[in-house]
């Protein structure tokens, strides 16, 4: 395929972006954006929430970004609805991402955001977990066992290695048995269990993943072992909560404040439950400053670590740009007129 000209824009379904990634790439691709943020190349705003509470449960975001000695500019606008899968079928999470031209702003690819979110979303924590898991960890709890459950731990096993146990939590037996049949395929040494009860699973285990949609948190009240690396993907995380752990570590610190406290005001208006708002100096520091060595998250193998991402533009243009190139090389997808020149 020919690279699209100025005013043609490159359509990408998600079947096609599925064909052209794979895991250890946007691993990779994840980390350098995480790198690039924190040696200050790269511009990337708290994103645009848009809260449709009281009326649906659920929200809408932007997330402009633009990675400066990259050049890649572009904006992705997702959508998170709790209740999608069991009114509508549809997936909780969807997205789209529009890339432009950094010198022009001309727009010359819109493709699929859902998958990308899925495995970004994924690689992040599983980066957060190649610098914050301790030494020799084994066993491996999924809170969750849906696409962003599969997603990270697909991420975790390949960034970690040694993971020998999964522990798979969830109320739904068949998402449970789905999980294993595609987690297996990709990582077949590894030992696949069905739990029901979160204690339980997580006794033992070196690394827990919170990835389960819940309108209540399913950890606040769960005993964690020495040395326990707890990565959360959906978790609401109160400050109660955070200041139990030795080392709290975020992807961008200042919209997980913003995001944080909305959500959490808005559910403990729902409840009537007290809420104290979680502030910058509950959460040590970002995932990019420990990847370039400017601060340090764990400190010892007895550290209980809390890492939970919030989500960057950063990291999916990053990727969009990549599945782009891909794209283009393979001669996969649409060429539509756009604008006209």
């Amino acid at each position: 395929m020919r690279k699209n000209k100025t005013g043609e824009v490159l359509i990408l379904s998600e079947k096609e972006i599925k064909s052209l990634l794979m895991p250890k790439k946007v691993l990779e691709l994840v980390e350098q954006s995480f790198s690039e943020y924190s040696n200050g190349n790269a511009v990337n705003p708290v994103k645009l929430h848009l809260p449709l509470y009281p009326h649906y449960e659920g929200y809408i975001n932007s997330m402009p970004a633009y990675l400066t000695k990259l050049n890649i500019a572009g904006v992705k606008v997702v959508s998170v609805y709790k209740d999608n899968m069991r009114n509508h079928q549809l997936p909780c999470t969807m997205g789209t991402i529009l890339l432009n031209d950094a010198r022009s702003g001309i727009p010359y690819a819109l493709m699929d955001g859902t998958y990308i979110t899925a495995v970004r979303t994924g690689a992040v924590i599983g980066v957060m977990a190649k610098y914050l898991v301790k030494n020799n960890a084994r066993a491996i709890t999924i809170v969750g066992s849906g696409t962003q459950g599969l997603a990270s731990f697909i991420m975790i096993a390949a960034a970690v290695s040694g993971i020998l146990e999964a522990r798979i939590v969830d109320i739904n037996p068949q998402a449970q048995d789905n999980f294993i049949n595609h987690a297996s395929k990709e990582f077949p040494n590894v030992s696949y269990v069905k739990y029901d009860d979160i204690q339980t699973a997580c006794n033992g285990a070196s690394i827990i993943v919170a990835a389960a949609t819940s309108p209540v948190p399913l950890l606040s009240n769960i005993e964690f072992d020495k040395g326990t690396t707890v990565l959360c993907v959906e978790e609401d995380i109160t400050t109660k909560f955070a200041r139990r752990f030795d080392c709290f570590i975020s992807d961008f610190v200042e919209c997980f404040v913003e995001r944080t406290n909305i959500t959490n005001k808005h559910h403990a208006e729902m409840t009537g439950e007290p809420y104290e708002e979680i502030a910058p100096d509950d959460i040590t520091g970002e995932i990019g400053d420990i990847i370039t060595n400017k601060i340090v998250g764990r400190k010892n193998d007895n550290d209980i670590v809390l890492a939970a991402s919030v989500g960057m533009g950063i990291q999916d243009i990053i990727v969009a740009s990549y599945v782009y190139e891909r794209a283009v090389i393979n001669d996969i997808g649409t060429i539509k007129e756009f604008v006209e020149i």
